[in-house]
């Protein structure tokens, strides 16, 4: 009897060296940027007179430093669009303040909220330097070797399973399956969706944390589609679910930013493939980002009127709204929908304004933050966050977006940007800010290393990565960072023991 072990070839997992590849990235959203700004100033988006044209040179200034930590990345041949660093920058934090800078001084959005920035002048420069010193704050912590050194540590002590393309697909239909039934059950409930409970419930984060599960078998599909040579009738069938389920989510969920969030898993599961990234596949990516946000804009902005508030209500009210955006939406011109949509885009890429708001007031509303409960959040955010709801139902929510909103906005019915910065400067100012960024640098180097820049690349590495990844909110409390990082790795740890499971069994079904 032949004991040898099977040796699997997890060759087109490993990272690839892309060549030149970030420069045509950023000329196809730079071309994006130009577009949406010739649209802006020919559809007459402009204020005469409301004008903050001295933002110009700060934000191209802020613009010029947080990129060239992905220059050097590109110097240095690593062309990771998914790399934790380069992906911060476009997925966020160029976008909202940079980009949001430019929208500022030419006046292309006006939020009420505007009046709450007493200096201009002086806030808005002093936001986008907090910003810059944030992002070199992860900069530093990510090539810091501690973070590496906890990779290191982790691949000598974690599992070392060996999974194939063939695996993958009875875990992913199983964690897929489960994370759809846990989906529909928070959506039930009213804490998924555009909706929300003025009580949360004991069990209601336990169950947002165990949906994770739905992403999870989500990557874990699409890595196993893009890395099946040959494909069966059964395949194709569960790519067709997959395909289905895209408009399905982002109906329900209701977000402007909904779209793009649900493509992108498929584009990780594609990049970390055995696919040779080219210039076509750049181009694709570019123009259906471009298109993924534009549609999402437009339909989460118009949903959102239509219904009207966050008020839930029952399942069927809920479809049935979906079902009047739809129809308004095929009746509306298609000119002043796109116009329509460029303005709600102007607006929503706009971060740096409400940052503003916070920089130019923490000082003076900190006495009023412990009444609303956000004084010293993230200290008490890390102490509590651990003690589950069920076995204290009493527990007080410290970083409440609404309270936040009804104290820096004057408006607690909505969900303004706080950002990981204005969280910092809040609780330990401008010197937490460096601290801070510099811890989660120095954990997203962690996750980088041991489940991409490894020695044995694996699927259920990829699948770990992406949540792992997406944890880390550049718009939100920088306090539910890390309490939200610990549970969504104890979901992950359980479904890749279940994956093992589930992959050992079906192996030992097949030997027979």
């Amino acid at each position: 009897m032949n004991s040898r072990p099977e040796i699997i070839d997890n060759s087109a997992l490993m990272p690839k060296k892309r060549t030149n590849l970030l420069l045509p990235a950023a000329g196809i959203w730079g071309a994006v940027v130009v577009i949406i700004l010739a649209f802006l100033i020919v559809s007459d988006f402009q204020k005469p007179g409301r004008n903050d044209y001295f933002l110009l040179p700060w934000s191209i200034g802020a613009g010029v430093l947080l990129l060239l930590p992905a220059a050097y990345l590109f110097y240095r041949g690593n062309r990771d669009i998914f790399h934790p660093l380069i992906f911060a920058l476009w997925s966020y934090i160029f976008p909202a303040f940079v980009i949001g800078g430019i929208i500022l001084a030419f006046g292309w959005t006006r939020a009420y909220f505007l009046v709450f920035v007493n200096n201009p002048q002086i806030d808005y420069p002093l936001s986008l330097a907090y910003v810059v010193l944030g992002y070199y704050g992860l900069v530093i912590g990510f090539f810091i070797p501690i973070g590496k050194g906890i990779a290191k540590g982790i691949d000598r002590w974690g599992p070392h399973w060996n999974w194939s393309a063939e695996d993958l697909w009875i875990p992913g239909v199983v964690f897929l399956s489960m994370g759809v039934g846990l989906n529909i059950l928070g959506f039930l409930q009213g804490i998924f969706g555009f909706q929300r409970v003025d009580e949360i419930g004991a069990l209601d984060s336990v169950l947002v944390f165990l949906a994770i599960s739905f992403t999870v078998g989500y990557v874990l599909l699409w890595l196993a589609f893009f890395l099946t040579k040959q494909k069966t009738p059964l395949h194709w069938g569960i790519f067709t679910v997959m395909i289905l389920m895209i408009p399905f989510r982002m109906a329900l969920q209701g977000g402007r930013s909904g779209l793009l969030l649900i493509l992108l898993p498929i584009a990780l599961a594609f990049w970390y493939s055995d696919h040779k990234i080219t210039w076509k596949h750049i181009t694709a990516v570019g123009v259906m980002g471009f298109v993924a946000v534009m549609i999402g804009v437009i339909y989460g902005t118009t949903f959102r009127n239509i219904k009207g508030s966050e008020a839930r209500v029952s399942a069927g009210d809920y479809v049935g709204q979906i079902g009047e955006t739809i129809d308004y939406l095929s009746r509306k011109d298609t000119l002043v929908i796109l116009g329509d949509g460029m303005q709600s885009l102007a607006e929503r890429v706009d971060n740096l304004s409400s940052l503003a708001v916070v920089v130019s007031n923490y000082e003076a509303l900190e006495p009023y933050e412990e009444s609303y409960g956000l004084k010293d959040n993230i200290i008490n955010d890390l102490l509590t966050a651990f003690v589950p709801r069920f076995a204290w139902p009493d527990k007080p929510t410290t970083s409440d977006p609404r309270a936040y909103s009804d104290l820096y906005f004057n408006y607690g019915e909505n969900s303004f940007a706080i950002t990981p910065f204005g969280d910092l400067l809040r609780n330990f100012g401008v010197i937490g800010i460096l601290i801070g960024m510099i811890i989660v640098g120095v954990y997203l180097r962690a996750i980088y290393s041991y489940l991409i820049e490894t020695e044995n690349p694996q699927p259920w590495k990829t699948a770990s990565y992406f949540p792992l990844l997406t944890v880390v909110s550049y718009e939100g409390f920088y306090a539910v960072i890390f309490p939200s990082m610990i549970r969504v790795l104890l979901v992950i740890v359980v479904c890749m023991i279940i994956g093992s499971l589930l992959i050992r069994d079906s192996s030992r079904m097949r030997s027979f």
